[in-house]
């Protein structure tokens, strides 16, 4: 089960401010024209506000945009109370990062274990309940955890889906490569030079295909993955959440 903090950093500050509810907020590391926006809301990405543009472009979209400074230890305490909520779901709780969790759950489909439905829906009332009425989460439930996500992101915001063996060649036919985690522009161009241009191709490309797109192991671990099975439980000793900075002031190439 993959578990996404819909617009994690601009929910946060609606929890925290109640006038800034149902309002099209943007979270910037630096409120000046140049800053760079870090998380739009769901009110404010209806407007076409992205991640990655800079404060004078959403405003542009949004001229109600309202801006907020990013304020991190808000952040990392809304995750560690996440956190703490899901370990009473599973004894292996992984933290993906600052706003994405996963989970095994032991017989989620085994006689007797609560329906994957059910354990969402408890999920969800319980966040919303315990830790904050403004928070919403996307959840996917897989056979692996790349198919998780992808499920978690089917129906943003507020979402469930669940991918198996009877509906993964529907989903594959309606997403783009670009939706899996793990394929970017670079590889997909990989993938375009063997003759893969959709999802559904790359699923029924043979393993030599897609170890001479890849050459390297990713492409025995995406044969792997598109049809169900983990290659992606692995947990290293050293991890880290990345971290965005914006320079104080626009500079020339020099400085």
């Amino acid at each position: 089960m993959h578990i996404d903090l819909n617009s994690c950093f601009a929910s946060v500050e609606q929890q925290a401010n109640p006038l800034l509810r149902d309002k099209p907020v943007a979270v910037v590391h630096t409120n000046a024209p140049y800053g760079c926006i870090l998380a739009p809301s769901v009110e404010a990405k209806l407007y076409g506000v992205k991640t990655g543009m800079t404060l004078a472009e959403g405003q542009l979209l949004c001229p109600y945009l309202i801006p907020r400074e990013a304020d991190p230890s808000k952040y990392r305490t809304v995750h560690r109370q996440i956190g703490e909520l899901l370990n009473e779901y599973s004894d292996r709780v992984i933290s993906k990062s600052i706003d994405e969790f996963c989970l095994p759950l032991r017989s989620l489909y085994g006689v007797g274990g609560p329906a994957p439905q059910q354990i969402s829906q408890s999920i969800k009332s319980r966040i919303k309940s315990d830790i904050g009425d403004s928070l919403r989460v996307s959840i996917g439930v897989s056979t692996n955890q790349n198919l998780a996500k992808l499920a978690s992101g089917l129906h943003k915001p507020n979402g469930f889906d669940i991918i198996d063996h009877g509906n993964f060649v529907d989903v594959y036919r309606k997403i783009k490569l670009q939706d899996f985690c793990g394929i970017n522009v670079r590889n997909e161009i990989r993938l375009h030079r063997v003759g893969i241009f959709t999802p559904l191709q790359f699923y029924q490309a043979s393993l030599p295909t897609l170890k001479l797109a890849f050459q390297s192991v990713l492409g025995r671990y995406w044969h792997t993955r598109l049809r169900g099975y983990e290659v992606d439980d692995v947990t290293f000793a050293r991890r880290s959440f990345g971290q965005s900075y914006v320079l104080p002031r626009p500079m020339s190439y020099k400085e």
